[in-house]
């Protein structure tokens, strides 16, 4: 019997990532993508990073923050790659990645607001927020889990 709708499963019968997972990872990888933005034009590179980076080493930590995440959604797009060279381990690795990006992120939320005296920032309010939710979903999801039991299986 299958614990998920057929939707959720691939043409070889694996458990597919849930549709969220990708949005919420790519909302904690926004650092990389205002990076990679700012360097696409380079006449304002310094003027579009201090719009969303104030402190000069802002930047810095919060790419590093999430590198975690950036190496989870490696995993997941390149599995097919690695499972046809025999790779089995790295789907262990996954949700921790996910958490440890995920709290990192989280870590950076609070020094960014200690920074800044803990003033209210709109951007820095919803980042916080979605931090907290992504921790506890993430961590409690059974869909996460049966994919990382089932994608440990290999071919």
């Amino acid at each position: 019997m299958l614990k998920l709708p057929l939707k959720y499963y691939d043409e070889s019968g694996r458990i597919l990532p849930p549709k969220w997972l990708y949005v919420l990872l790519a909302f904690f990888c926004l650092d990389w993508v205002i990076f990679i933005f700012s360097l696409a034009s380079p006449s304002q590179t310094d003027t579009l990073l201090f719009l969303f980076y104030p402190q000069a080493n802002s930047l810095g930590i919060a790419l590093l923050a999430s590198l975690p995440i950036v190496v989870s959604l490696l995993l997941l797009s390149q599995r097919e790659r690695l499972w046809k060279r025999n790779l089995t381990g790295w789907p262990r690795a996954l949700l921790p990645l996910m958490l440890l990006g995920i709290s990192s992120a989280f870590c950076v939320v609070l020094y960014h607001e200690a920074l800044v005296k803990w003033q209210f920032e709109l951007f820095q309010g919803i980042r916080l927020l979605v931090s907290i939710a992504s921790l506890y979903v993430v961590s409690q999801s059974r869909h996460l889990r049966w994919m990382v039991e089932d994608w440990q299986k290999g071919k």
